[in-house]
């Protein structure tokens, strides 16, 4: 999945949680940005970097997310196709990978149907299969899946690779008044009780209308709401009146 790592200061054998670690790091060092803010940003958990701290290993869909925030390929598809090559090459079953290499003999079942194990679970099952490959498979493997030099590069201090604001997957981190701003200067996700006062409303009909349908489009990232500023001007445009007798279907014939 990573490959061979190249960077002088990053071993093969670092793990996936200390290699996300260090490039987060990385990352904030290169852009100014503080633990809480990009635990935010990323994720809209402000402790993430905190817990990270503490050795919690990270769940392979977690990491993803905050790959992408800071522009860099994902791990879970690799991963899975590292796995699906390992079980093609070997001829091992699936069932014997997972209680051997997991400790779980669904792990492969529940691997492809969407399950996000811990890093530290997917560094097990990759040192298992590479004690159980010869040179031969083990090069069979690394012909079928992408290798994933990235992140190690990303993790180096200094990196001269290190993801930039651009690349962080259209998420800008421009701060005006400690909070986040798209390019023309309007706040770009923002929270419900943000949402409400932009749209001045209150939050809790902002409540009301995500259960009804008929409020502006949001986002859930686990179990916070968050809305684009953009998704709020046009839900505030679609409800443009010339007058009290306006009830917003004039001219609906003349629209393509």
């Amino acid at each position: 999945m990573l490959g061979r790592m190249t960077a002088p200061d990053i071993h093969p054998d670092t793990p996936l949680d200390d290699l996300l670690r260090r490039a987060v790091l990385a990352f904030r060092e290169r852009h100014g940005v503080s633990a809480r803010r990009f635990g935010t940003e990323a994720l809209g958990d402000p402790g993430f970097v905190f817990s990270q701290a503490r050795g919690r290993s990270v769940r392979l869909a977690t990491a993803d997310r905050v790959l992408a925030f800071m522009g860099l390929a994902p791990l879970g598809p690799a991963f899975r196709r590292e796995v699906e090559a390992f079980l093609e090459a070997t001829g091992v079953k699936a069932s014997v990978l997972g209680a051997e290499a997991a400790g779980n003999r669904s792990f492969v079942v529940r691997l492809r149907r969407g399950a996000s194990p811990r890093l530290g679970s997917v560094d097990r099952v990759r040192a298992w299969m590479a004690a159980h490959a010869s040179v031969e498979e083990m090069e069979a493997i690394r012909t079928r899946i992408e290798d994933k030099r990235n992140l190690a590069e990303a993790a180096r201090p200094g990196s001269s690779t290190a993801p930039t604001l651009s690349a962080g997957a259209g998420i800008n981190l421009e701060r005006e008044g400690g909070r986040s701003m798209n390019g023309n200067g309007s706040r770009k996700y923002l929270s419900t009780r943000e949402a409400a006062e932009w749209l001045g409303l209150s939050p809790r009909t902002l409540d009301r209308y995500r259960v009804s349908g008929d409020g502006p489009a949001f986002h859930r990232f686990g179990s916070r709401v968050r809305y684009l500023a953009e998704d709020l001007e046009a839900w505030a445009s679609a409800r443009r009146r010339l007058s009290t007798s306006d009830d917003g279907t004039a001219g609906l014939e003349a629209r393509p």
